[in-house]
């Protein structure tokens, strides 16, 4: 096992990036906190499990999502499987509502499940002042609503950043964030940086108000 606190090197000249990981056996390890940086939140690894090319040259992402919070208990029931898509240009795509329905039929497997949208996308061409496209996603079951939507998504800059896996060059991506379901709403302002090769590094969430709510930072490359 290896663990990087450093970029690897970038890949040769002409060959197609993108912002996420596509090096199989590679885990990516995060760990959120208050805006103090003294309470833990939870640490949360990305682990690639398969890349494939399918036809066209499109590459399919295998990944595994895991949240364990600062009591060893994780704010999900298991593991997240999800399929990233990665376009002969560079683009991305995650679906943000098939993570919800995993989430969902963690706790309510025996009902069935309407998904609809939430598809995000990330262009490896992206500048600062670019926007990006809404989503909205929504997953129902046995008369209950959960809707994920993401708007007013804007690059805000550029940026090199060090956390505690290494220095990142950046792009800043900015989202206004609504989570709403019966007997929960929840609406943020997010900052996220990106580098190509890796995806997010940093993650930062703020109240309406303006005011830091928590931080999430990438801190080790394991191979």
């Amino acid at each position: 096992m290896i663990v990087l606190t450093a970029p690897a090197e970038k890949p040769d000249a002409g060959a197609v990036r993108s912002y996420f990981c596509s090096a199989k056996g590679t885990e990516l390890r995060c760990e959120r906190y208050d805006p103090e940086g003294n309470k833990h939140w939870w640490t949360q690894t990305i682990s690639i499990k398969d890349v494939r090319t399918v036809k066209g040259g499109v590459k399919e992402i295998d990944f595994v999502t895991t949240v364990i919070s600062d009591k060893q208990k994780s704010p999900i029931k298991g593991p997240m499987c999800s399929t990233a898509i990665i376009q002969t240009d560079g683009t991305v795509d995650v679906n943000i509502s098939d993570a919800a329905a995993t989430i969902a039929r963690q706790t309510f497997s025996a009902l069935n499940f309407v998904v609809k949208g939430g598809v995000s996308s990330l262009s490896p061409a992206l500048k600062p002042g670019d926007t990006l496209a809404d989503i909205h996603s929504t997953v129902e079951w046995s008369g209950i609503k959960l809707n994920l939507d993401y708007w007013d998504r804007k690059v805000l800059r550029r940026e090199t950043i060090t956390v505690p896996a290494g220095t990142f060059e950046c792009i800043v991506v900015e989202e206004h964030k609504l989570e709403k379901f019966p007997f929960h709403r929840r609406e943020r302002i997010t900052h996220t940086w990106y580098a190509l090769d890796y995806g997010m590094i940093r993650h930062d969430t703020y109240f309406l108000d303006g005011r830091m709510e928590c931080s999430e930072q990438l801190y080790a490359i394991t191979k």
